[in-house]
């Protein structure tokens, strides 16, 4: 065990050679090497999956020990398998559901339940006293964890890698610029560079920008990532709500290490199958050595070519790439604004060799552009490259070459794989309904319900920023009814927080606009028209509210939300 440690702290000492970072907050050699005082609490086999709770010591806090409830999992008779450090999303209690998860897949896993009833995770981050912090003392708790699992029989100590999602991305990004003992990790949805957007509190209830400065400097996930290089794979949910697009992609930007990222376009804290699998199947690369590392890509080279605008990236591996896209977001792009409801429009691009090539549609020569492109190889793994912010007439382009208004809403194909993200996502008040048709589109159903609060339906529109909009769709009833339409903006998040105002530089936040059309509605398909004028009024985005007189089922059938381009 004092060799390990050792050799540890020498590799500690290797990983930061030439900087000069010392860990502001964690004491590394304590967390390695301070007691545990483990206790098993109980053993038991689920087929030939053994699950252990476990308690250990953490740390001691004001002469207590921080004792520490853990669940671990691995396959029978397990001996020097790699392990994962799972944190859990929400920060919630440990279960068995990762530990059984990966031990499945041939892993040690563990997670554990964090002290909450010492340290409050609900309140800001303590800046005036960092070593203090709630999230310093829940990462410390979790890296005592990895201490745990560097012990136990069942690890090789040099195979240990850490993931998580949402608040668990969160911490899975931090320790692993901090724990010198992770040999890789991986997270769903979060990053660092919280003061670039996000929506947790430990952030958003900061006071000032001396505050935003001592975070930056001390626990956020990003920092230590800029100095250590350790392969780390980001799932970007484009439209998240949690930790926004900007700051997650930063991270990736700014880490020095081997890294991928796929950003997944209009999904909200929330991934498809295939993404989940990519990130679980992440490990087996760095910790089994039994999967060919993923593909790299390059940066995006943007040109002008015959009057239209091109974007050009190459990628590197040697797995088959079946598949590449540009994706383009119009409008405006500033922190703290618009991402969680900014459109993501996805064109074609073609492979020829390893070079890629795309065009980007120009519908305003001085329109603001996010752009970025993926590429997804024969098993499905998804990798984009940095977004870069492209405004077409500083490439010579004086007019627009592409005159569509786009349909922004996000399902245009109403099928079994829209009805799954449904389900993902937790929507339950409208369903795919494919027996109820128009021109052999499906339909989403609504049920009647008699509770009015119930009754009506929020149906999210991404939008262009800055711009009009025009709402469009058909609807009909089971009955003859009265159903009114309503598209409202969405205020920007975390308006009480004076942090996030400063950070947004918005002074108000205006008016909220409200449009709404009320109609009569039967037994056959009717089409329903909204104007929605911009009057630089300061919204987050926009949303559909459907509100039915009477509790009466009916369908909904070709939303189209589209933007209205300045001439």
């Amino acid at each position: 065990m004092k060799k390990i440690i050792l050799f540890l702290i020498m590799g500690w000492v290797v990983l930061f050679a030439g900087t000069d970072f010392v860990d502001p907050i964690f004491n590394i050699n304590s967390i390695i090497n301070d007691p545990l005082d483990v206790k098993i609490i109980s053993t038991t086999k689920q087929g030939n999956i053994i699950i252990q709770e476990v308690e250990f010591t953490s740390e001691v806090y004001q002469e207590k020990p921080v004792r520490i409830y853990g669940i671990i999992g691995f396959p029978e008779g397990a001996n020097k398998l790699p392990a994962i450090f799972w944190s859990q999303s929400g920060m919630a209690p440990a279960n068995k559901g990762m530990p059984e998860l990966f031990a499945s897949r041939g892993y040690v896993c563990m997670c554990i339940t964090l002290p909450h009833s010492i340290w409050n995770p609900n309140v800001r981050f303590d800046t005036k006293n960092p070593e203090n912090g709630n999230m310093t003392h829940y990462a410390i708790a979790q890296m005592r964890a990895i201490t745990y699992l560097s012990t136990i029989p069942e690890v090789d100590p040099d195979r240990i890698g850490i993931g998580g999602s949402s608040y668990g991305g969160f911490f899975s990004t931090l320790i692993a610029g901090a724990d010198p003992r992770l040999k890789c990790g991986m997270a769903f949805f979060a990053g660092g560079n919280m003061s670039l957007g996000t929506h947790i509190p430990q952030f958003t209830q900061l006071e000032n920008l001396e505050d935003v400065d001592v975070w930056n400097k001390t626990i956020d996930p990003a920092l230590r990532l800029r100095y250590r290089k350790i392969p780390f794979l980001w799932g970007v949910a484009a439209n998240d709500n949690w930790f926004y697009f900007s700051s997650v992609t930063k991270t990736y930007e700014d880490s020095i290490g081997e890294k991928r990222m796929a950003i997944v376009p209009l999904w909200e804290h929330g991934f498809p199958e295939e993404v989940d699998e990519q990130l679980f199947s992440w490990f087996d690369i760095y910790l089994k050595h039994i999967r060919k590392p993923y593909n790299n890509v390059s940066s995006l080279n943007i040109q002008k070519k015959n009057n239209k605008l091109y974007a050009m990236w190459s990628f590197s591996g040697e797995n088959k790439v079946n598949e590449a896209k540009i994706i383009v977001s119009y409008g405006k792009v500033s922190p703290w604004k618009w991402w969680v409801h900014r459109n993501h429009l996805v064109f074609p691009a073609e492979i020829k060799g390893n070079m890629i090539t795309a065009e980007i549609p120009v519908v305003e020569p001085g329109i603001e552009m996010l752009v970025y492109g993926n590429i997804i190889d024969n098993n499905n793994v998804l990798i984009s490259t940095v977004p870069v912010k492209v405004k077409p007439e500083n490439y010579g382009l004086k007019k627009a070459n592409c005159y569509s208004r786009f349909n922004l809403f996000q399902y245009k194909v109403l099928d079994d794989e829209t009805q799954k993200n449904f389900n993902r996502m937790g929507i339950t008040r409208y369903v795919v309904d494919k027996k109820e048709k128009r021109n052999n589109l499906n339909s989403l159903r609504v049920e009647p319900t008699n509770n009015k609060k119930t009754g009506q339906i929020y149906i999210k529109l991404h939008h262009v920023p800055e711009h009009s909009h025009i709402l469009k769709l058909w609807v009909k009833a089971e009955k003859k009814t009265e159903i009114v339409f309503t598209v409202k903006g969405v205020e920007y998040p975390d308006q009480k927080s004076s942090i996030v105002r400063l950070l947004r530089n918005q002074d108000t936040q205006g008016t909220i606009p409200i449009f709404t059309k009320s109609v009569n509605v039967e037994n056959s398909w009717k089409m329903i028209q909204v104007q929605c004028p911009y009057n630089n009024e300061g919204v987050e985005g926009y949303e559909l509210i459907i509100t039915v007189k009477d509790p009466v089922k009916y369908w909904i059938n070709n939303i189209v939300f589209e933007p209205v381009w300045n001439k």
